[in-house]
């Protein structure tokens, strides 16, 4: 069985992914390993251009490895894919809020200026990394998980999901406590207790980075109980160790 790593929402902190991704070689040892991102590198947190060329060359490196496209990459890309100026310009105004103006800052806009512009040098001097955002998964599968960003429609198979619904839903998937196809494993809310948290059913593994210091990946290694790797950013420097999660099953 692959030894695979899945790291929760990243939102601009490089500082913390690099610290993890660290963390991560020295667990995994010998082994090789993959990754698996569960989306939203991008938005909130002062690095996201940053983040994404350590996400690609972090896939380059480690075959495997896995990029699955959170709602907020798709805020960065419906606002490069609108075909009016109107449009564009209202995909700006609802990215914006929800961190789009840190990202742009991170990719040198330091003001929002003109959106056909500024979608125009964007696509023009981030070629590499928009084609990654393109070309990235929504979902990955293994015998016993499946890695999303937000969740599945637990009315659906996995064959029938919708990659829209998986990178947004929230209650209809948070509050379902039967049996889903395989264990999922999820980004996208952050836990309640900010530590990962084991439900009958998922694995929650957004712990708030950007507000909390705190970014976790869950270890899956064949028919072991996951572990849980989370960074720690009070102190001097940013600490990595092993974490209890919150067993809510």
């Amino acid at each position: 069985m692959t030894l695979t790593y899945a790291i929760g929402d990243v939102h601009g902190r490089r500082d913390l992914l690099v610290a993890l991704l660290e963390a991560i070689r020295a667990d995994a040892g010998s082994r090789d390993f993959r990754i698996v991102f569960l989306g939203d590198l991008i938005d909130r947190g002062p690095e996201s251009a940053a983040c994404v060329d350590v996400a690609i060359e972090t896939l380059g490196t480690h075959p495997g490895s896995k990029l699955v496209l959170g709602n907020h990459e798709e805020f960065l890309l419906a606002f490069l894919d609108a075909d009016t100026t109107t449009a564009r310009e209202a995909a700006l105004n609802r990215w914006l809020p929800n961190g789009g103006a840190e990202t742009l800052r991170s990719y040198g806009f330091p003001g929002t200026g003109d959106a056909d512009e500024v979608a125009r040098e964007l696509a023009r001097t981030r070629a590499g990394q928009i084609a990654a955002l393109r070309n990235s998964a929504w979902m990955m599968e293994t015998e016993r998980h499946v890695f999303v960003h937000g969740g599945i429609d637990p009315d659906l198979s996995l064959a029938d999901q919708d990659p829209v619904t998986t990178r947004w839903i929230r209650d209809r998937f948070l509050h379902h406590s039967g049996p889903l196809p395989k264990t999922v494993v999820h980004g996208h809310t952050i836990t309640g207790s900010a530590l990962p948290e084991l439900h009958s059913n998922r694995i929650a593994l957004d712990t708030g980075a950007v507000m909390t210091g705190q970014l976790t990946c869950g270890v899956f290694d064949g028919d072991a109980a996951p572990r849980f790797l989370a960074t720690d950013d009070r102190g001097h420097a940013i600490n990595v160790s092993e974490i209890r999660p919150l067993d809510m099953r």
